[in-house]
């Protein structure tokens, strides 16, 4: 699926810094979508795959991430939230945020490169962690019942934490760049609906390439200059991702890990594991050991 241009759905952006929201649905948007509006997301309870700019990964309840300006993202639910076969709810908090309108409002009161930096370094995405994390959860949570004064106070210590804390990650890559036009949106949208629906089998490239509606070597060339890598390894991501998700949940032999992902020996599991995690799916699940 194509990142579309959107807009937060609210005109009071346009007058305004920020805006709060809370999001309660049986599934998120399937859309990948871009918008200049900067967005802070906390989610409440859901689960799925993540995808901004060129980072793909598996996404649970828990995590809070920063969107900057123009990067295409969405939040894409498990399966089992279209089915309808359980009570499941994607709920989250948002602090929608205009950039423009920060930066000339925080202008007069002293130099301001700093924070035009990291807006800057938002465009690769931001997931915060550790102590911050909760900290900037629990801002976000006071912030939608308070009044619009008490909002605007607790606005300035949100973007004083996100700004100067150390816990956090990046997830696009440096180089990534938005290469993405509305035209697009309607055949990156069935790619990637596709994708995550057969993943775990191999997927060839002349089917993948007639559900965009074009030939082979041009549905290549069309990918990897909107995704930044290609579909080989774009799939990989997404199966490794997979695989970790796994680890975290159940106690699996490599051979079922590998069968589960969507390999068919555990030798291209590990090859591909060790690849892009930059360890072997043993060091890592000992990691995990660790860890819990």
């Amino acid at each position: 699926m194509k990142p579309f241009f959107a807009t937060p759905g609210d005109k009071s952006l346009e007058e305004s810094v920020f805006q709060v929201k809370e999001i309660n649905q049986p599934y998120f948007s399937t859309e990948f979508h871009f918008h200049h509006e900067c967005q802070l997301v906390y989610v409440v309870e859901s689960a799925g795959r993540r995808i901004i700019g060129d980072s793909i990964e598996y996404f649970e309840s828990g995590e809070l991430i920063f969107v900057g300006s123009e990067t295409p993202h969405v939040w894409h639910n498990e399966q089992q939230y279209f089915t309808g076969e359980k009570k499941l709810v994607a709920r989250s908090l948002a602090v929608y945020i205009s950039p423009d309108l920060l930066v000339e409002h925080l202008s007069p009161f002293g130099d301001i490169a700093s924070l035009k930096l990291w807006l800057k370094k938002a465009q690769q995405g931001i997931q915060f962690q550790g102590k911050v994390k909760n900290e900037i959860v629990a801002i976000m949570q006071a912030m939608l019942t308070q009044k619009r004064m008490e909002q605007i106070i607790s606005f300035i210590s949100l973007l004083q934490k996100m700004t100067t804390t150390k816990e956090y990650r990046l997830l696009a890559g440096s180089n990534y760049v938005n290469l993405y036009s509305d035209k697009d949106q309607s055949r990156m949208n069935d790619i990637f609906t596709f994708i995550f629906q057969h993943f775990k089998r191999d997927i060839p490239l002349p089917e993948i390439a007639a559900v965009a509606g074009i030939n082979v070597h041009s549905f290549c060339r069309f990918f990897k200059s909107r995704t930044q890598k290609s579909f080989t390894r774009f799939v990989n991501e997404l199966r490794i991702g997979h695989a970790c998700k796994l680890m975290q949940e159940r106690n699996l032999s490599m051979q079922e890990l590998s069968v589960k992902s969507g390999y068919n020996n555990t030798t291209n599991f590990n090859r591909f594991f060790k690849r892009i995690k930059g360890k072997t799916p043993r060091e890592y699940k000992k990691e995990l050991h660790n860890i819990y």
